[in-house]
């Protein structure tokens, strides 16, 4: 089960890289309600979109579009502008859970410079480790955000071990009281924020 379960995220992930990599059919949602099909990727915030393959390829932001949807063989992924903060133009971040209350997700990344080290006699022969040169490596993490649809600005909830989803997702949800308490009560894990979203608009709202 679990070896499926990371299949499926490794999947999930290569699939977000030809997104970000190369261009998908997909269809572009504009705010005076029109939508318009074709192929696109996203880069700097910024849909690149054509009609065709063989056609020219426009800009598009957040002035005119707040949505874009990548039509995969066996899987769909929206991606919708939306205001993180009070300051800041709007992201594109990708629609996780849509509801009453929406979960989105962002890659980010980070460069990390490394020292790579190698052993150096000294002069009274002791051998000791000094830097020999630098390196970047880059790694992603996925932050999530909530948002009620009646909402100007996402809340951002952070995911881990030593983070305080937990008080952040209790206080976002307190109008749930099975909800809270099944957080509390760890029924849910900081990783099942997916299903936390889940369970609030299928139980909680609907009631």
């Amino acid at each position: 089960m679990k070896q499926t379960y990371k299949n499926v995220l490794i999947f999930l992930f290569f699939f977000s890289t030809q997104i970000y990599a190369q261009d998908q059919e997909c269809i572009i949602y504009f705010k005076q309600g029109d939508s318009i099909e074709g192929y696109g990727l996203i880069r700097n915030n910024k849909i690149k979109f054509k009609i065709s393959k063989d056609s020219e390829t426009d800009s598009w932001d957040f002035e005119n579009v707040y949505k874009i949807k990548f039509l995969g063989i066996d899987i769909v992924q929206t991606y919708e502008y939306v205001k993180l903060n009070s300051s800041g133009n709007p992201k594109l971040v990708e629609l996780v859970v849509d509801g009453e209350v929406n979960l989105y997700r962002m890659e980010k990344s980070q460069d990390f410079i490394k020292s790579k080290l190698k052993p150096t006699a000294s002069p009274n022969q002791n051998i000791t480790s000094l830097p020999n040169y630098a390196y970047s490596t880059e790694q992603t993490k996925d932050l999530y955000y909530l948002k009620r649809k009646n909402n100007q600005y996402a809340t951002h909830i952070n995911i881990g071990i030593l983070s305080n989803w937990k008080k952040i997702s209790t206080s976002y949800f307190s109008d749930c009281d099975v909800l809270v308490k099944k957080i509390k009560d760890n029924k849910f894990t900081a990783y099942q924020i997916k299903e936390i979203v889940e369970y609030y608009n299928d139980i909680c709202y609907e009631q």
